[in-house]
C-alpha cells in the first residue's frame, strides 16, 4: 500500500497457508517497523500468537479506530467499507467451506475483497483521529488488543476473561472457573480461539443453570447436540466440582455496599454520556470493573491522592476522569441535558 489517492490497494495477494509456508508473512506481522492493518482481528491474533508464537507489534485495527469515530462498538467490515469508501462488498462466500481445495474463483474474490480497502480506510481514519486528538488513544487500544491476544493465563484463571464473570455468586462462579478452564484446554488442543469452542454467553448460562443431564445441557442456548455428545460428561462434572469448590473472591471483587452500588450506577451513566458525546464507543472508555475500582477507592482509599486507575489516567482521565472526581467531591452535579448526545452532563455547584 503506498497511501495514494486510489481507494484500492495497488496489489492484493491471497496466501494459502495449507500450501505455502506462512513464515515470511508472519515475520512481517511481528516486525515493529511494519504496520499490520486488520479488522476485528482478535480471533486471528490469538491463532497467530498461540499457534505460531507471533505477536503483532505495530497493529492498526479498523474496527477499533471506527469505535473512536462514532461508528459504534463493533461495526462490521462490509458496512465500514460502504460508509467510508462507498463500495458494497459481496458476502455470499462468507460461510462456504474454506478448507476444501481448490478454492473457487468466487471464494478468492471474496477473500481479496476482505482486505482490498483496508489501506484506504486506515489512511482516512488516521487523518481524522489525528485531527481530533484521539490518535494516541487508538494506538494504545490496538496495542492492548495485540497484547491480550498474545497472553495466555493458566486455564484456572481463564474465567476472569469471560464477560460478566464478576456478576456471579459463589457457587456459579466456581462452576464457571471449571468450565472456562475446560474450554481453554480444549481450545489449545484444537488450536482454536476459546469462543469457537463455546461462547462466553453460553458458558455463563451453564454456570448459572448448573444442568445435571445431557438434556439440561442442550437446553442452554449455544450448546449443540454435537458438543453434548463429545463433552457432556466432562461439562456436567466440571459444573458439579466447581460448585463444590468455589474460588475465594479477592477484595477487588467483593460486592460493593449499597451506597457504592448507587454511586457506580450514576458513574456508569456519566461515563456513557461523556463517551457518546465524544463519539467513542463506551466499552473502550469504562467497563463496569473500572468504574467499581474508582468507587472502591472513594470508599476505602485516600481521597486526597488520585490512584493510578484506568479511568483516572491518560486519555480516559481527560475524557471522564476529571468529571468523575469532581462529582465524587461534590464540586459538580449531574443534570439532565436533552441537547447532549448522552442526555446528562455535569454542572458546577
Amino acid at each position: 500500500w503506498d497511501g495514494g489517492a486510489g481507494a484500492e490497494a495497488l496489489e492484493v495477494a491471497a496466501i494459502d497457508p495449507l500450501v505455502v509456508d506462512p513464515s515470511p508473512v508472519l515475520e512481517l506481522v511481528g516486525d515493529p517497523a511494519i504496520e499490520t492493518i486488520t479488522h476485528a482481528a482478535q480471533g486471528d491474533l490469538v491463532i497467530l500468537a498461540h499457534r505460531f508464537s507471533v505477536r503483532a507489534r505495530s497493529l492498526w485495527d479498523t474496527q477499533i479506530a471506527a469505535a473512536f469515530l462514532g461508528y459504534g462498538d463493533q461495526i462490521g467490515y462490509a458496512p465500514l467499507v460502504e460508509s467510508v469508501i462507498g463500495m458494497r462488498l459481496e458476502k455470499g462466500s462468507q460461510y462456504t467451506e474454506w478448507l476444501r481445495r481448490p478454492l473457487t474463483d468466487q471464494q478468492l474474490s471474496y477473500a481479496l475483497g476482505d482486505v482490498r480497502y483496508l489501506g484506504t480506510i486506515r489512511e482516512r481514519q488516521h487523518a481524522a483521529l489525528d485531527a481530533d486528538g484521539r490518535l494516541q488513544a487508538v494506538l494504545e487500544e490496538c496495542d492492548r488488543l495485540a497484547e491480550t491476544a498474545a497472553s495466555r493465563p493458566p486455564p484456572e484463571e481463564a474465567y476472569r476473561r469471560v464477560k460478566g464473570w464478576s456478576s456471579l455468586r459463589s457457587r456459579p462462579l466456581g462452576a464457571l472457573r471449571q468450565l472456562a478452564a475446560w474450554r481453554e484446554r480444549e481450545a489449545r488442543r484444537a488450536n482454536r480461539p476459546p469462543a469457537r469452542v463455546l461462547n462466553d454467553r453460553s458458558l455463563l448460562e451453564l454456570a448459572r443453570a448448573a444442568p445435571v443431564s445431557d438434556d439440561g445441557l442442550r437446553a442452554v442456548r449455544g450448546v449443540d447436540g454435537g458438543l453434548v455428545r463429545r463433552h457432556g460428561d466432562v461439562l456436567i462434572r466440571a459444573i458439579r466440582e466447581g460448585r463444590d469448590d468455589p474460588p475465594e473472591r479477592d477484595q477487588a471483587r467483593k460486592p460493593l455496599p449499597p451506597q457504592g452500588e448507587v454511586w457506580a450506577a450514576a458513574l456508569h451513566g456519566l461515563v456513557r454520556a461523556r463517551s457518546l458525546g465524544a463519539s467513542v464507543a463506551p466499552r473502550f472508555v469504562g467497563p463496569r470493573s473500572d468504574i467499581e475500582a474508582v468507587v472502591r477507592w472513594w470508599i476505602e482509599g485516600d481521597r486526597d491522592t488520585l490512584p493510578d486507575l484506568p479511568l483516572l489516567t491518560g486519555w480516559r482521565g481527560d475524557l471522564v476522569g476529571d468529571a468523575i472526581v469532581s462529582w465524587l467531591r461534590g464540586e459538580a452535579a449531574l443534570v439532565v441535558d436533552a441537547d447532549s448526545p448522552g442526555g446528562i452532563d455535569l454542572q458546577p455547584r
